[in-house]
């Protein structure tokens, strides 16, 4: 059990957990109309315990307390340490009491059954090394007849700000194409993969939905920044550059910049993207 999903945690409880605080305005920023757009796929009326599956730094779990009813609360897990370290100052600094976060690993952790009213995730859930035992947990910890929703990406052909970005940092170092469906951001990329994990999980009325909008990337942020921003927030990038050399990593942060002015107005990148927004329920 200790060597599951031990890549993922020991990114994001190490250096990676840490880059994404320290860039998580910036993140939100990006992520925030997209999981709006998920959360539209909830009722109204959530219920009175709700689970928000890879909560980061909480901003998604901290946004739901604020609208629950005054006997609701809502828990938010995540495998990173300091990202539930930010999330739970922030909860503080906000007085939000109905919010709490575990570091949990949803695939051999969560053994609750029966608990949650509705379950959530703005791209949380595509991480899994075996995303079907996962999936399995949250069906059985949620109610009968509780809803689960959540957004992720597409392809990466879809997403620019992933793809270009790629292409251009290939120009410089052997970058490998992850496996097909290996965790990942683009996990879920193919529908019928994603739509066979649902119903293997046992999942019902399952809708899954091509949504398309502009996102908007490091905002106020100079050239050179967001293009060393955006080499420090991506897992694989992170991997295969840490032993690259200094030289090389100022080529490829020159050609991103060059790549980048293309969608810049002077004040944030502005990017296509394309997702997924899945609902089903118990």
């Amino acid at each position: 059990m200790e060597e599951t999903n031990k890549k993922q945690r020991e990114f994001w409880s190490g250096k990676g957990g840490d880059v994404w605080v320290e860039k998580q305005n910036a993140m939100d920023v990006m992520l925030e109309p997209l999981g709006v757009a998920a959360l539209s796929k909830l009722p109204d009326d959530l219920g009175e315990h709700i689970l928000d599956i890879g909560c980061g730094c909480g901003s998604t779990t901290l946004s739901i307390a604020e609208q629950l009813s005054e006997n609701s609360k809502i828990t938010g897990v995540d495998i990173s340490e300091p990202m539930l370290d930010q999330a739970r100052k922030l909860a503080t600094e906000r007085n939000l009491l109905n919010a709490d976060f575990q570091v949990m690993d949803i695939q051999t952790e969560l053994k609750e059954e029966n608990i949650y009213s509705a379950a959530f995730s703005r791209f949380g859930v595509m991480f899994f090394e075996a995303p079907v035992p996962a999936f399995k947990n949250i069906y059985r910890s949620l109610q009968q007849e509780a809803k689960f929703c959540f957004v992720c990406w597409q392809s990466p052909q879809l997403n620019p700000w992933q793809s270009l970005s790629i292409q251009v940092i290939k120009e410089f170092v052997d970058l490998p194409s992850p496996p097909k469906r290996s965790p990942g951001p683009f996990a879920f990329a193919e529908v019928d993969y994603l739509e066979s994990i649902m119903s293997d999980s046992g999942f019902a009325d399952i809708s899954i939905e091509s949504h398309e909008q502009e996102v908007t990337m490091f905002t106020g942020k100079s050239l050179e920044d967001a293009s060393n921003d955006y080499l420090s927030i991506n897992p694989v990038v992170t991997e295969m550059l840490k032993e690259a050399p200094e030289s090389t990593k100022k080529d490829i942060s020159s050609s991103l910049q060059e790549l980048f002015k293309t969608y810049s107005d002077g004040d944030g990148l502005h990017f296509p993207s394309a997702t997924w927004l899945v609902s089903a329920k118990k």
